[in-house]
């Protein structure tokens, strides 16, 4: 079954970052998390254009954001992405 039919209802996918192999940013550029410079290979967030040297420093980024929210704005992400769903 495709993942994004949920019960019959069709759920939005969004892309949020994209894998970039072998070309390196147009000018110098360094990881937002661990400052390392950016090289052939490195991942973008597409929303924000920031760059990450890999993967995992990319992943990091993203837990850690979402552990420094209130549980106030955790409770509004929920809700947002919980009627997103059922559109």
């Amino acid at each position: 079954m495709d993942p994004s039919v949920s019960s019959g209802l069709m759920t939005r996918r969004t892309l949020k970052f994209m894998l970039v192999n072998g070309r390196t940013p147009s000018s110098p550029s360094l990881c937002v998390l661990c400052c390392k410079p950016i090289g052939l290979d490195y991942v973008r967030e597409i929303d924000t254009r920031l760059a990450y040297c890999d993967a995992a420093c990319y992943a990091n980024h993203r837990i850690n954001a979402l552990l420094t929210w209130s549980p106030l704005d955790r409770v509004r992400v929920h809700e947002a992405a919980s009627q997103t769903s059922m559109v």
